[in-house]
């Protein structure tokens, strides 16, 4: 099934109260993975805004996380981006990423999504967004396994460029992110 497909899928699956109250999950947490063709991401930014046109129709109050977005703005609360060019300048673009790993701590980056969540009032689902943009400063299986004790039984949405086999995280079809047992694939082929 091509994506077109799986996201008039899915489009029908985040507004049934299955999907909002986890149900049919057997006690799990309600975290799913819509994985895609990386080549396909124009398409999924274009249908995460009409999937948000759907669920505000629907009054369901949901938040969109984009982590690289979220990245940047933890990193620039934390050094000025003139000292961060100078550092890659002088230290290397290796050196950089280093650096910039130890700002964003799993822990670091989920107190901001806590914030955020906290901050937009009570939430129903949270869309996870730009995880393929965050890469490699972050590794999306070490957000996911923090963000479950913050959201407990509140829905979360991944959308993931790359392919999720319901047990193993493979960012952009290439890179092995790692075992991650916890999420469900929304839609299947």
């Amino acid at each position: 099934m091509n994506t077109k497909a799986r996201i008039e899928l899915l489009k029908d699956k985040i507004i049934s109260d299955d999907f909002l109250k986890g149900r049919g999950l057997g006690n799990e947490i309600p975290f799913w993975i819509f994985d895609y063709p990386p080549e396909d991401e124009h398409l999924i930014r274009d249908s995460i805004r009409r999937i948000e046109e759907i669920m505000k129709s629907h009054s369901i109050i949901f938040i969109e996380i984009d982590l690289y977005e979220l990245c940047l703005e933890i990193i620039e609360s934390k050094i000025k981006p003139e000292k961060i060019i100078e550092f890659e300048k002088n230290k290397g673009s290796d050196e950089l990423l280093n650096k910039l790993r130890i700002i964003l701590k799993p822990e670091t980056v989920k107190n901001a999504i806590g914030k955020r969540i906290k901050d937009s009032g009570n939430i129903e689902v949270v869309f996870l967004t730009g995880i393929g943009k965050a890469w490699p400063m972050i590794r999306s299986h070490s957000i996911l396994n923090n963000l479950q004790t913050l959201l407990g039984n509140t829905p979360l949405l991944a959308f993931y460029p790359g392919v999720y086999s319901n047990t193993e995280l493979s960012l952009f079809g290439k890179f092995k992110d790692a075992n991650y047992y916890r999420a469900f694939r929304i839609v299947n082929e």
